[in-house]
């Protein structure tokens, strides 16, 4: 009102219309952005292109499961707030993953956040798919994607290639839509450490590889080409 040099309008009515084209909320946390973005996805698409055929395209990325619940807005009583009990130390636990972009088909592991635990993600990716004639695992630029021990573990298998996305670009990841859909299944139930591990697990029991691909809908990464994404509308 102040600012307006106190227009001649009432304080109610000048309320009424800045909620017309204005609302207050807070602000919201962004990723700055590689300034080589467009490259670096156009040349990831040049090289999908060049892969032989029946070539498996892995995607893998990282997540954190905790003790203490996500929170997330649901239907209840006008009466009654849910109440959700917080542990008395909170707990976490990193679930690494890997979505293969043609037949849906999910591999994980629970662990830790560490070279390791990705090195014995790739020994998975490498060994579900046999009789691929290549193996590309797409992911982002981690420290423990770059470790020694996974560089030298690529570097002994012709076939396995592991290219980097976009720094600072997570949601060119079809992989983080799953996070997503596993954060939402496990939000808002308190358990123990055991059940919370079970949850993990009963989550991806329960969803066939089409329901995986159609909720990391990759199709909408700009990592694919054309041709990849009507094959994926064709397998959702």
């Amino acid at each position: 009102h102040r600012y307006l040099r106190r227009p001649r309008i009432s304080r109610r009515t000048l309320y009424r219309r800045v909620r017309q084209v204005a609302v207050w909320r807070r602000p919201r946390l962004v990723a700055r952005g590689d300034p080589a973005r467009t490259a670096v996805v156009a040349a990831i698409v040049k090289r999908l292109r060049l892969l032989p055929p029946a070539t498996a395209v892995w995607t893998a990325d990282e997540t954190h499961v905790h003790l203490l619940p996500h929170l997330r807005s649901s239907w209840t009583t006008l009466a009654h707030r849910p109440q959700i009990a917080t542990p008395g130390k909170n707990r976490q636990l990193t679930v690494l993953g890997a979505l293969e972009l043609t037949t849906g088909a999910f591999r994980y592991r629970l662990g830790r956040r560490c070279a390791t635990g990705f090195l014995a993600l790739l020994q998975q990716l490498v060994t579900a798919l046999p009789t691929a004639p290549a193996v590309v695992v797409l992911c982002d630029n981690d420290s423990i994607h770059h470790a020694r021990v996974v560089r030298e573990f690529v570097a002994a298998r012709p076939g396995l290639h592991l290219w980097y996305g976009a720094r600072y670009s997570p949601h060119d990841n079809p992989t983080e839509r799953v996070w997503a859909a596993l954060k939402a299944f496990l939000a808002n139930t308190a358990t123990t450490w055991p059940g919370r591990r079970r949850q993990v697990h009963a989550f991806f029991r329960a969803r066939s590889p089409g329901q995986l691909l159609t909720t990391a809908a990759p199709w909408t990464s700009p990592w694919l080409p054309t041709s990849y994404r009507q094959n994926f509308w064709k397998g959702a």
